[in-house]
């Protein structure tokens, strides 16, 4: 071979490894970006999450929190189920989550309330049937559903005042059926 074609060869090899390493230096760019896009929100939704926790546990020392339940979701699906006497409410919390709350077996004591706020979260809440219930909202394209008869209150039966705040959210609010242990037994021997 003549050294023309020596020298033209090695030029064509070093102009492709150049090629191929700017193609490797490009997706390696690439790569990073992503890692550092998935770590950043990996690391607030980390900071967020402990911000949550040291709140929690803030409200739960504070005097004028006695009483109150607190039920939060936040990035998750969470389904929670309730059987306890409710003397001054529950604080439910949806932020870009789906969130199942059954409440039906609660004993609601009369005035209490039931406070809602969303955010871009699905929430799902069964309630007495029992309990008469005051509705309240403010919402921004939020698609509320109440499975009740909002007209008609029974007399003797507590009063629940239900206040929602959402946004770009869905709560549907529905009385589930109380069953008697003694009806129950009785369907069971049938």
């Amino acid at each position: 071979m003549s050294k023309a074609k020596r020298a033209y060869k090695k030029e064509l090899k070093k102009k492709m490894n150049l090629k191929l390493k700017d193609r490797v230096k490009r997706k390696l760019k690439k790569f990073k970006l992503l890692f550092i896009i998935f770590t950043t929100l990996a690391s607030v939704i980390v900071a967020i999450k402990a911000i949550i926790a040291v709140l929690e546990k803030k409200r739960a020392k504070d005097p004028a929190r006695t009483g109150l339940k607190d039920i939060l979701a936040f990035f998750i699906t969470k389904s929670v189920t309730m059987a306890e006497d409710v003397n001054s409410g529950i604080m439910i919390g949806g932020y870009v989550s789906k969130l199942n709350v059954d409440l039906s077996q609660c004993e609601f004591k009369d005035h209490s309330f039931i406070a809602v706020k969303s955010v871009l979260s699905a929430i799902y809440i069964a309630i007495p049937e029992n309990v008469n219930v005051k509705f309240d909202s403010i919402n921004s394209f939020t698609y509320i559903k109440q499975e009740y008869d909002t007209d008609s209150f029974t007399e003797g039966n507590p009063t629940v005042y239900i206040a929602l705040k959402g946004a770009f959210s869905s709560v549907i609010i529905s009385k589930a059926e109380t069953v008697d242990e003694e009806t129950e037994q009785a369907t069971a021997n049938e």
